[in-house]
């Protein structure tokens, strides 16, 4: 009796081993960063942009139309699934025009994020 008592205490330290083991690498898989350069492109109407996102919270946005294109520098945050972006140093937004994008992942190297129109944006990481 005392050596099944001590299998099976032996069998519950190992299953409890594993289960904080697989909860620790849960932990490590993070959602990825924001933080890279993020390219979005459609081709159909020779449309792009471009997010450079810096660990700072600083940035820049280039809107691409065509072979013209408009680059303005950004502050961000990422709050609960939403990029927060105010624009900076501009002639155009003021520093209280919030745009607030929601978003999502859909791996490590390519972002969704939702236009002003509901429209999914897919954007690649550079």
């Amino acid at each position: 009796m005392k050596r099944m008592n001590a299998i099976l205490a032996l069998l519950m330290v190992l299953v409890m081993a594993f289960s904080l083991a697989g909860c620790g690498s849960k932990a490590k898989s993070e959602e990825p960063s924001v933080v890279g350069t993020w390219e979005y492109s459609d081709d159909e109407i020779d449309m792009g942009a471009v997010y450079v996102l810096k660990d700072d919270g600083t940035g820049t946005y280039t809107m691409i139309v065509g072979e013209e294109n408009v680059t303005y520098e950004l502050k961000y945050e990422v709050k609960d699934g939403h990029l927060l972006v105010v624009y900076v140093n501009n002639d155009i937004f003021t520093e209280e025009d919030v745009f607030d994008s929601e978003f999502r992942f859909q791996d490590a190297s390519t972002m969704i994020i939702k236009d002003s129109f509901d429209k999914e944006l897919t954007f690649v990481r550079k």
